[in-house]
C-alpha cells in the first residue's frame, strides 16, 4: 500500500511532467507554425493600413521605408501594368525581388489585380532561405489600382526556436528539482500530523483517553485533530461517568444490602427474642428492601426509556388539577419535615380556562414526583418549595424551586446523568436512587418538551419544564 507521502510524489511529478510537454509542444513543436502565423497576420494588417490611404504618394513611400526597416521585410508597390512605382528594404528588385521573380510570383500579382489578398511561401533560389509572399491589392473605391509586394524573411522564427530551447532545457532542469524539494516538503507537512492523528487514535484505542493530538494548524487536518482532541475530552467524561455509575450503582445497592444482613443477622443471633428490637429491626430491613427495589425499579423504567421500549401516550388533561393532586400527597412528609409545598399560579383566571395541555398524564405525574422529592431532598428543615405555573403563549411552563444549597455552575451540565450526584462525600442523609434527573430528562425528551435548571449557590435550585397546549 503506497504511503500519502509517495502518492504526493507521484501527484506532484506527474503535474509538472504534462506542464513541461505542454511547454515543449506549444514552445518548441508548435511555435514556428504559431509564430509564423502571427508574424504574417501582423504584416499583412500593417501593409493593409498603409495602402488604405494612396492620396498622398509621397507619405506612403515614408510609411512603407519605416514598415520595412523595423521588420526587415521588402516592400514593393506596383501599377496595373506590373511596374515598380516604389520600393524599398535591404535589397529591393536587385535582391531577394528580384532574384525570386518566377511564374509563381506573376501568379500571385495576377490574383492580386482580381482583389484577392495572397499569402505565398516561397525559397529563395540561391540560398535555399524560406520566405513569405504578402500580396495586398491597392484600392481607389473598391477599384484595384495597383498591388503592395512584401517579401517577408522567415528565419528569425528558427533562431527564437533554438533560443527557447536551451532555456527550456534550463527550466526543465529548475523545475525538477523545485518539484522534489517542495514534494519532500509538502509530504512531511502533510503526512507529520497525520501520522500524529493515527498514533493518538490508536493510543485511545488501547484505553489512553489522556493522549491529546498537539497542532497550531487551522486547516482541515488541524480541524481534524482538534476533532480526535474533542472526541478524547467526551470520552475521558463518559469513562469518568461511567466509573462513577459503576461506583454509585455499588453503593447504592451494597449499603442497603449490608444493613439488610446485618441487622437479619442480629434478629436471629441477638434481639430475636425482644419484641421491641425485633420490630425496629424488622422495619429497617424492610424499609432498605423498599430502596432496594424502588432503585431496581427506576434502573429498569430508565433502561426501558432509553431502549426505545416504553411508549408515550399523548392525550388532553388539566395539568392544574395533576399537580394539585400530587402535591397533597406529600401533606404528611411536609409536616413531619417542616419543609412546606407553596403552590402558585401566575394567572388563576387564565389557568382555569386554558389549563389543558398535551402529554403522557401518568409520566408528567412521575416528572413531579421525580422534581418535587429532589427539592425535598435538598431543602433544609422548616423551608418553603414552591410550585408555580405561568402561561406561555402556546406552552405552560412548570417551575418547582427549593432554597437548598444549590449546584455548580461546573456540575450542572451532568445532573441530567444516571447516579450522578454533585455532592461526592456519599452521605446518605439524603436518600434517593440518582436516577431521578435521568428519568426526568428522558420522559421530557418523549414529549418534545423544553425543560431546565437555574441555580444559584447558596440560594437554591429551580427546575422547570414546558408541555404544549392541547
Amino acid at each position: 500500500m503506497k504511503s500519502i507521502a509517495i502518492k504526493l510524489w507521484l501527484g506532484m511529478m506527474t503535474l509538472v511532467a504534462v506542464v513541461l510537454v505542454l511547454l515543449w509542444l506549444f514552445q518548441i513543436v508548435f511555435l514556428n507554425n504559431f509564430y509564423t502565423q502571427m508574424r504574417i497576420n501582423d504584416i499583412k494588417d500593417a501593409g493593409m493600413e498603409i495602402v488604405k490611404d494612396m492620396s498622398d504618394l509621397s507619405a506612403v513611400e515614408d510609411k512603407l521605408d519605416i514598415f520595412s526597416y523595423n521588420n526587415n521585410l521588402t516592400a514593393e508597390l506596383m501599377d496595373l501594368k506590373n511596374q515598380v512605382i516604389f520600393t524599398t528594404g535591404t535589397a529591393g528588385m536587385n535582391g531577394q525581388m528580384g532574384m525570386m521573380r518566377s511564374t509563381k510570383i506573376t501568379e500571385a500579382y495576377n490574383q492580386i489585380l482580381k482583389g484577392e489578398i495572397v499569402l505565398s511561401p516561397m525559397t529563395h533560389p540561391r540560398f535555399g532561405s524560406q520566405f513569405m509572399l504578402i500580396g495586398i491589392p491597392v484600392l481607389d473605391k473598391e477599384t484595384v489600382q495597383g498591388a503592395l509586394m512584401i517579401t517577408l524573411p522567415l528565419t528569425p522564427v528558427a533562431d527564437t526556436v533554438s533560443i527557447l530551447k536551451q532555456q527550456l532545457v534550463y527550466i526543465t532542469l529548475i523545475l525538477l528539482a523545485a518539484t522534489l524539494l517542495l514534494t519532500y516538503i509538502l509530504s512531511k507537512s502533510f503526512t507529520k500530523p497525520i501520522l500524529d492523528i493515527t498514533r493518538v487514535s490508536l493510543d485511545m484505542a488501547s484505553g489512553n483517553l489522556s493522549a491529546r493530538i498537539k497542532t497550531g494548524r487551522k486547516d482541515e487536518i488541524g480541524r481534524l485533530g482538534e476533532a480526535i482532541n474533542d472526541m478524547g475530552r467526551g470520552l475521558s467524561k463518559v469513562e469518568q461517568l461511567r466509573k462513577d455509575l459503576l461506583a454509585n450503582v455499588s453503593h447504592e445497592l451494597r449499603t442497603p444490602l449490608s444493613l439488610i444482613k446485618g441487622y437479619g443477622e442480629t434478629i436471629r443471633d441477638i434481639s430475636g427474642d425482644s419484641p421491641e428490637k425485633r420490630e425496629k429491626q424488622i422495619g429497617i430491613i424492610i424499609e432498605e428492601a423498599d430502596r432496594l427495589g424502588s432503585i431496581v425499579e427506576d434502573m429498569l423504567r430508565l433502561s426501558q426509556m432509553e431502549a426505545g421500549y416504553s411508549d408515550v401516550t399523548m392525550e388532553k388533561f388539566r395539568l392544574d388539577e395533576t399537580l394539585n393532586r400530587v402535591a397533597k400527597k406529600y401533606e404528611l412528609l411536609s409536616e413531619r419535615t417542616g419543609i412546606t409545598i407553596f403552590r402558585r399560579t401566575e394567572n388563576q383566571e387564565l389557568m382555569a380556562d386554558e389549563a389543558f395541555t398535551l402529554g403522557d398524564e401518568s409520566k408528567i405525574e412521575q416528572v413531579l414526583y421525580n422534581l418535587i422529592n429532589n427539592a425535598f431532598n435538598h431543602s433544609p428543615e422548616g423551608s418553603i418549595i414552591s410550585i408555580e405555573t405561568k402561561d406561555m403563549m402556546d406552552r405552560i411552563r412548570v417551575e418547582i424551586r427549593d432554597k437548598g444549597e444549590g449546584i455548580p455552575k461546573e456540575e450542572m451540565p451532568y445532573i441530567w446523568e444516571r447516579f450522578y450526584k454533585a455532592d461526592k462525600s456519599g452521605k446518605r442523609e439524603k436518600t434517593g436512587t440518582g436516577l431521578g434527573l435521568a428519568i426526568v430528562k428522558n420522559i421530557l425528551s418523549a414529549h418534545d418538551a423544553l425543560y431546565g435548571v437555574d441555580s444559584n449557590m447558596g440560594k437554591g435550585t429551580t427546575f422547570w419544564f414546558e408541555l404544549k397546549k392541547a
